[in-house]
């Protein structure tokens, strides 16, 4: 708790900085661009509404990263891309309504060429700071190389001119079969059964999996025993992950690795999405409100029993929510049978409920879940606590679903119909895992689209 505190700390540090130097280049930018500050004085509403926008784009793409290792270029290059698109946007609305500025378009232009080049300036002298810092033992991160075998020495070789960014403090045993190079002047910290308590003992930032041999259930055992420490995980991936896209893997200290973070979201990305659910969920609850109406009569007419359906359901964190639908089955339906997988053509499910479920619109009062916070409106499907206490004895790993909000729809969704046994709980969990580890806008948005294709050519179940 103290280490994320800790942690917690120096993030928001390096972003308070990030902010600062920002504000100034942004300030600045305006000065340059003009001479009179009468002008300069009556834009300032407007400077700090786009200074406010501007920051909270760059946080949704991640420019405000505290790590010092990141690619300058690359975060500079997005930096260029994003202020020049948002100031195309703003030459575009001013040529529309030119009243709104009260500038010329080509002052706008200015004012960009003067921002990006006070952010570069900025953002190069903050990160030769970090550096320098790391170069003298400030923030480096400790790591943990997984195996000792042939791979783990390589994986030495390419640290080696690295080592201003961490501390390599030695290997854990991934088998008993695993050879080990005496040259190497690096300790075995133990074997992966005690890979919790080294974790703690050693303080470790960083964990990098190097593997002889794939093995899954090897892989998941790691993976479960880092749950919950605030680690980075870096896989050595095979060639059959990279070559299909099954991994997402990225050029780390001059080798493709899978990086897995146990927290799955960086900050900007929870905000992001967070964002996207309430924007999206207000829209659809006010603006389909009238269906809201239509369909709730309906269901009355048809049948005895309340309109909505409420139902326990295991959400973020293992935390027990209340699911909202629309009851597209007789009231009561599982007081005989107790709890049981929803079929594609189920007995229970009402002429009206078949209906909505064929066109998804039974789903529609979860967007008051998406709204509170309960749920996003892309990811795993969460699923009832009575099934998810079988499904953890069945699936190790499958808590990592419950690291994310559970959402209305998903990658698995689109994929696949209902869950109607454990196989095919076990390939959904395939479509999951792929989702949670490749987390994007632009997927969230693919699926989105998809499932409003599935809408409507009424494919639902």
């Amino acid at each position: 708790m103290i280490k994320q505190i800790k942690n917690n700390l120096k993030y928001w540090l390096v972003v308070l900085v990030l902010l600062l130097a920002d504000f100034f280049a942004s300030f600045f930018s305006l000065i340059l661009s003009f001479n009179d500050n009468e002008t300069i004085f009556n834009l300032r509403i407007i400077f700090l509404l786009n200074f406010l926008i501007l920051t909270l784009i760059f946080y949704a793409n991640g420019r405000y990263k505290a790590d010092p290792t990141i690619s300058r270029f690359k975060e500079i290059q997005s930096l260029f891309r994003i202020t020049l698109s948002y100031t195309i946007v703003l030459i575009i609305i001013n040529e529309i309504f030119p009243r709104i500025f009260f500038i010329e378009s080509a002052i706008l232009l200015t004012i960009w060429f003067y921002l990006v080049v006070g952010l570069t300036i900025n953002r190069l002298l903050i990160r030769r700071i970090q550096k320098t810092l790391l170069a003298k033992g400030y923030g480096k991160k400790n790591t943990l190389i997984i195996g000792s075998g042939e791979k783990a020495m390589n994986i030495i070789k390419h640290l080696d001119s690295f080592s201003n960014s961490h501390n390599l403090l030695g290997f854990v045993k991934s088998s008993e079969e695993d050879s080990f190079n005496l040259n190497i002047k690096l300790p075995i910290l133990g074997n992966i059964d005690e890979l919790t308590g080294i974790i703690e003992n050693y303080n470790i930032n960083e964990i990098v999996i190097a593997l002889e041999k794939t093995n899954h259930s090897l892989l998941l055992d790691i993976l479960t025993k880092a749950n919950g420490s605030s680690i980075s995980l870096r896989i050595i991936p095979d060639m059959y992950e990279v070559i299909s896209g099954l991994a997402k893997t990225e050029e780390l200290y001059g080798l493709p690795l899978v990086d897995i973070n146990p927290e799955i979201l960086s900050v900007q990305q929870k905000f992001a999405k967070r964002i996207i659910d309430i924007i999206f969920s207000f829209i659809i609850l006010v603006g389909l409100s009238p269906i809201w109406f239509l369909v709730s009569l309906i269901i009355k007419i048809e049948s005895k029993g309340p309109i909505l359906y409420r139902q326990k359901r295991v959400g973020q964190n293992g935390k027990v929510f209340i699911i909202n639908k629309f009851r597209s089955m007789k009231n009561e339906a599982e007081n005989t049978t107790g709890p049981v997988w929803a079929k594609e053509k189920d007995p229970r499910t009402t002429k009206v409920g078949s209906f909505l479920r064929k066109y998804r619109i039974d789903e529609i009062p979860q967007f008051i879940n998406v709204f509170f916070g309960d749920m996003s409106v892309v990811g795993p499907r969460p699923e009832r606590p009575f099934f998810v206490e079988k499904l953890i004895k069945e699936f190790p790993f499958y808590y990592r679903r419950h690291k994310i909000r559970p959402g209305i729809t998903g990658w698995a969704q689109i994929k696949q119909s209902y869950d109607s046994s454990l196989s095919d709980v076990k390939e959904k969990l395939k479509y999951d895992f792929f989702y949670i580890e490749n987390m994007s806008l632009s997927l969230d948005l693919q699926i989105m689209n998809r499932t409003l294709i599935v809408m409507v050519s009424a494919k639902g179940h």
